[in-house]
């Protein structure tokens, strides 16, 4: 049993930990660091979303907030991608959650292999931010997949990534957070576009609000 232990976690982190390698109690230590790490983050802002003076949730809904809900922490859904700069990229048009447009900037394409499938995204830069003090490396990835609109939401989950130096980059779908417009109407936010519609099952990051 402690052998089969040992090859999960580190299967695990041979997709989820750049730079570790073989199966021990270092390693073991490292997913719990990077789980109790994760787990931290979602508390802080559980925190932030229930008291926070710029939360997104209505007044009316603070009171009995009881967290936001999440996928557990899965280091299989942390991956190493292969980042193609896109110099001069195109210009389109994101359509939003209150049909109104905006103008975004193609900046990147993620190339990445989860569950043994070959899968790729498009990283873009609002144009209204391209020369905005610190906004150059900010990279915005909005998706779709599987899960969107049954155990996520409908209109699509984001991710925040930082313009790496090299061509590589980790994407780490524990993180995937929902936009503001699912918990409250008044916002106007990206809907992810048909490029960035993925055809599995991303079951990491956070769930539908439980309104």
């Amino acid at each position: 049993m402690r052998l089969q232990r040992c090859v999960i976690a580190a299967l695990a982190l041979t997709v989820a930990l750049a730079g570790l390698a073989g199966c021990g109690k270092k390693n073991e230590e490292e997913v719990r660091q990077y789980i109790k790490t994760e787990e931290a983050g979602r508390a802080a802002k559980d925190k932030w979303m229930a008291a926070g003076a710029d939360s997104p949730l209505l007044p009316e809904k603070r009171a009995g907030f009881q967290g936001l809900s999440y996928y557990p922490v899965d280091p299989a859904f942390r991956v190493k991608a292969n980042f193609e700069n896109i110099v001069k990229g195109e210009e389109f048009v994101i359509q939003t959650s209150t049909e109104e447009t905006r103008v975004y900037v193609k900046t990147g394409r993620l190339t990445f292999t989860l569950n043994g499938k070959k899968l790729t995204l498009m990283a873009y830069q609002d144009r209204s931010l391209l020369y905005a003090q610190g906004y150059g490396d900010k990279l915005f990835v909005p998706f779709a997949d599987a899960t969107s609109g049954r155990e996520t939401y409908g209109g699509g989950r984001y991710l925040d990534l930082i313009r790496p130096g090299g061509n590589s980059v980790v994407i780490d779908f524990n993180l995937a957070y929902n936009p503001y417009c699912a918990y409250n109407p008044s916002y106007s936010c990206p809907i992810p576009p048909p490029e960035n519609r993925l055809n599995v099952a991303i079951t990491a990051g956070e769930k539908n609000f439980h309104k």
